[in-house]
């Protein structure tokens, strides 16, 4: 579910800052499935749609070309995949070859937090939009998770303009929420890569199997606070890393993905 997926004669490819990027066409179904609900008086649920396949075009580009820059860093090319469960950034020297074994500890770290942190530049960049089209800032919740809460001025810019309030208001969302996820130290994800080799760096001998049953352990713990939060989607994605990671550790193995 979570490799790279085949190649489709309606794939989008397309170079960016010198990286390949291809765009398969289930990328877009999620967007469709949470942008439908954006509908309103003020906008229909197409409006909706199309903002929301905007904010996760850009919004896991940036993420995976934050990855693909740090690799260049480090003198390794790369290209970006965007697909149904998001984006990679793969290594051209084949995957987890031998140019990205090559890398240290620390390096590797950089490579997975260049994503979240890329993806983080979005948020803030879209807030201070808000601040400088006439909002205030304050401090929320969405479920478990802190989230900006931006409070318009009756002449403001954004307080007529319902799309471009929610196309902001998506790009802090989203960007918040999918890095904020992704930081969790559950394997594969950024997060779990990055308590994976700190692990390693602590002890080279178990640093694996501890990193493997930390990521099972705050899966777990995931999906019960989302399923808590009636986020079925988010619960079951959890619960299948749990299981996945489970597995892995009974068999022993040491699996290799992309970022």
């Amino acid at each position: 579910m979570l490799s790279e997926p085949g190649t489709t004669p309606y794939d989008l490819n397309f170079d960016f800052l010198g990286f390949p990027c291809r765009v398969h066409p289930a990328f877009f179904v999620l967007p469709i499935l949470f942008g439908a609900g954006l509908g309103g008086p003020e906008m229909n649920a197409g409006v909706g749609i199309l903002l929301m396949a905007v904010v996760f075009f850009v919004s896991i580009l940036v993420h995976e070309l934050g990855h693909a820059l740090a690799f260049r860093k480090y003198g390794i090319p790369s290209r970006v995949v965007l697909y149904w469960m998001g984006g990679l950034a793969i290594p051209e020297s084949g995957g987890w070859g031998s140019r990205t074994r090559s890398l240290t500890p620390e390096q590797q770290v950089v490579v997975s937090g260049a994503g979240p942190a890329a993806g983080f530049l979005v948020a803030l960049l879209a807030t201070l939009i808000f601040v400088a089209l006439g909002s205030t800032v304050s401090l929320d919740w969405m479920g478990p998770m802190p989230m900006p809460k931006f409070t318009l001025k009756a002449d403001s810019l954004l307080a007529n303009n319902e799309p471009l309030r929610i196309l902001l208001l998506m790009f802090v969302i989203v960007n918040i929420f999918l890095n904020l996820l992704n930081l969790l130290p559950v394997y594969p994800l950024d997060g779990g890569q990055i308590s994976r080799q700190l692990f390693i760096k602590a002890d080279p001998w178990g640093g694996i199997r501890n990193s493997m049953m930390l990521s099972i352990g705050v899966a777990v713990f995931a999906a019960v606070i989302a399923f808590k939060f009636n986020d079925r989607f988010i619960g079951i994605f959890f619960g299948f890393m749990a299981w996945q990671n489970y597995q892995t550790l009974q068999q022993g193995g040491n699996p290799r993905r992309p970022w």
